[in-house]
Parts: structure tokens; sequence; C-alpha cells
């Protein structure tokens, strides 16, 4: 009892940021059966195979800024914070369309030019899923500073209404005009577009200060890396449908997808979990504090595993509820594909104690070189068992990556490639 006394407010945060993950996610459940109806493989196989280059751009757009806000918030003043914020934010809406703009046409050149086979249409999905991105990240950017200030209260209310305007959005553009593939992604850049412009009104004022070169550089010569590193992630998380795609079968394609949201429904619970924690994980790391640190590794990644085992049983009669038993087929790939949840728990626990050490060129020496391994492996095992060799694929690609990343920086405390990081400085 002393001890729950003792982290009464801990607790109660925990609790408000699970449920402003919860909650979407209930809604979007309850909705799912609703979605499948109104949605064929196809649909889904397009869906699927857009978003699946996010992992892509996504890292590009956004230039990892959230993650030097949060690796500098407790080295500023509240002064320098807001000057830090303000000039993160400025840079958002200044050059992410920019990059996003550059983003649609790489992919219009690949498709027009080394994909001409494709029997997914190009437009207009492409140029809602892309732009979509860069409305997202001064909401990402607000999120971040609230869990940073521990003010669980603002983080609860803004992540549940964006969920919810997101849930109704699809409901309307799929159930109600019955528009597939172009009703989802257009729901998803309306509500984004949305709190887009509500973010922009509320923090105006960062507009009015002056940008400050000097800190950009500073942020980007720390982010491009870590901005490096993530688009590498491609080749784990989004390569995968990609490749599928070349396969042709497009109806089993939109099986995989479907079994792929299901699984990343559980994702909702593990960055939940992993958010929660960040703020002590960060704290815990620029103080040295390892014992610390173990046990939120220890117990972030047991909780999602906790998850991941009773997903995995029930499966068979979760995606025929979830899906109204429609996409009854896609329940073999959604067992397997869920358990690269507890695979990228344990890879970005890794990754983010890296990242807190400053590291972030070992980030990044480790994706160039998992991702050689990666595609590969997904060569081989997509070639040899199709979809499903492409789901084990997924589950192992993290385990490639957490264990190169280990590997480096064993290497790196033996000071063996200190001259190759400085090289790459």
């Amino acid at each position: 009892m002393q001890i729950i006394n003792k982290n009464k407010k801990t607790l109660q945060n925990i609790s408000i940021y699970i449920l402003a993950s919860l909650i979407p996610m209930v809604l979007s459940l309850v909705v799912n059966p609703l979605i499948a109806l109104n949605m064929e493989p196809a649909d889904y196989a397009i869906v699927g195979y857009f978003r699946s280059f996010n992992t892509l751009i996504a890292p590009l757009i956004a230039f990892y800024s959230l993650q030097y806000y949060s690796k500098r918030y407790f080295e500023l003043s509240d002064d320098e914070r807001l000057h830090l914020k303000a000039m993160i934010m400025q840079s958002m809406v200044y050059f992410s369309f920019l990059l996003a703009t550059f983003s649609f046409v790489a992919i219009y050149i690949y498709t027009i030019f080394f994909n001409t086979r494709s029997k997914i249409p190009f437009y207009p999905y492409a140029l809602l899923s892309v732009f979509a991105i860069p409305l997202t990240g001064i909401v990402s950017l607000m999120l971040t500073d609230y869990k940073m200030q521990k003010n669980s209260v603002a983080f609860f209310k803004l992540s549940v209404s964006k969920g919810a305007i997101g849930v109704v959005a699809a409901l309307i553009f799929v159930v109600v005009f019955k528009l597939g593939a172009l009703g989802r992604l257009t729901a998803a850049f309306i509500a984004n577009l949305l709190f887009f412009l509500w973010c922009l009104n509320k923090n105006i004022d960062a507009f009015r200060r002056k940008f400050d070169w000097t800190i950009f550089k500073s942020m980007v010569r720390f982010t491009w890396p870590l901005t490096i590193a993530a688009m590498l992630g491609f080749f784990s998380m989004g390569y995968d449908r990609v490749f599928l795609e070349r396969v042709g079968d497009v109806k089993e394609l939109g099986y995989y997808v479907v079994a792929a949201q299901m699984a990343a429904y559980l994702t909702v619970f593990s960055d939940a979990v992993g958010t929660t924690f960040r703020p002590d994980l960060y704290e815990g790391i620029i103080h040295r504090n390892w014992k610390k640190v173990t046990k939120i590794v220890a117990l972030i990644v047991g909780l999602s595993s906790f998850v991941v085992i009773g997903f995995i049983v029930a499966a068979p009669i979760l995606v025929a509820i979830l899906t109204a038993g429609k996409y009854t087929y896609s329940t073999k790939y959604a067992q397997v594909l869920a358990l690269s949840q507890i695979t990228s728990v344990l890879y970005y626990a890794v990754s983010q104690i890296t990242i807190a050490l400053g590291l972030t060129k070992i980030t990044l020496i480790n994706r160039i070189l998992g991702s050689v391994l990666v595609v590969i492996m997904f060569s081989y095992c997509i070639s040899k068992w199709q979809y499903m060799g492409a789901a084990w694929g997924q589950v192992l690609s993290f385990v490639v990556f957490m264990v190169g990343n280990l590997i480096l920086i064993v290497l790196w405390k033996r000071k063996r490639i200190i001259t190759l990081l400085q090289s790459l400085v």
C-alpha cells in the first residue's frame, strides 16, 4: 500500500496514457467490421501498398525532430525549451511539405519507370497517402510535449479527439459513401488536416518567433543519421508489402494487409506502454541509472509480450469478429505478424538507449548493414514461402537489427569503430 501511495501520481499518468491509446483503438475495433464489409481485398491491397511507403518517407518528412526534442528536454531551461519547440514547429511547416512533394515525385518515378506492371493504380491514392504525413507533424510535437511535461490530461484530450475524428471520417467515407480505398485514404487525410489547422492556430505565437538557424543546424547534425536509419526501417516494416505487390496476386496481398492491420492494433498498446515510460527511460539513461533502465525495459517487454500471446491464442475469434467473418483467411498471417510486436519492442528498447547515449552513428551503421541482410532474407523467404515467408521475415527483421545494434555497442565500448564513426561526422 505504501508503494502504491508513493507512486500514485505515476500510476494515474500511466492509466491515462493507456486509456488515451485504448479509447481510439476500441472505437476503431468497434467500427472495423463495418469497414471490412465495405472494403474488398483489392481496396486493402491499395491502402496497404501505399501506406507501406510511409515507413520510408515519414522519417524524411519529419526528420526525427521529436526525438531531438525529447533528448534536449531535460537539458534546457523553460525559455530555451520553448524556443526549441517553436523552431521545430516552424520547420515542420516550412520544410515538411517540400519534402513530401519530393517523396511523391520519387514514388511516381518508381511506379512509372520501375514498376510498370503494377496492378495497383497510382492516382489519387499516392497523393492522399503521402500528403497526409506532413499534416501530423505539429500534432505529434504537441503530444510529445505533453508527454515530456507529464501532462497526461492534455495528452488524453488531444489523442482521443484525434482518434475519434479519424474513426468518424472513416465511417463517412467508407461506410456511408462507399468509396473503398479512396474513402479510407481520404478520411485519414481530412482528419489529419483538421487537427493540423487546429494545432497551427493554437500555436500561432510560435510562428512569430524568428527562425533559429543555429538550433536548426544543430538538430540536423543530430538527426540526420537517425532519419536515414529510420528510413531504412522500411525494410522491416514496409518492404514486405512492396515486394509482395510484385508477386501479382492483389487479392492475397489484400488478405495479408488485413492481417497486418489486425497485428497493428497491438502496436497501439506497445506504443502506449513505450511512450509512457519514455521520459523515465531517457532520464535514467542521462543519469546513467542502469538499474532503473533495465527495470523499465523489462516492464515494457513483459507487458507487450503478455498482450501478444493473448492475441495469438484468441486470433481466430478476434479476426472473425473484427472483420465480420469476411477475412478469417487472414488469421494465419495475423498470428505470425503479431510476434513482430515482441521483436520490435526488443529492438526499439535497444535503439532508444543508443539514441539517448548520443550514439546516433551506431544507429545509422546498424540500419545500413541490417537492411542489406534483411533484403536478402526477405528475397529468400518470399521466393520460397511467399506471403507466409514475408510474415516470418518481418518477425526476424527486428531480431537482425537488434543483434546488430548490440554488437556495434560492444565494439564501440572496445573502441574498435571510433575511427569509422568519426569519419561520418
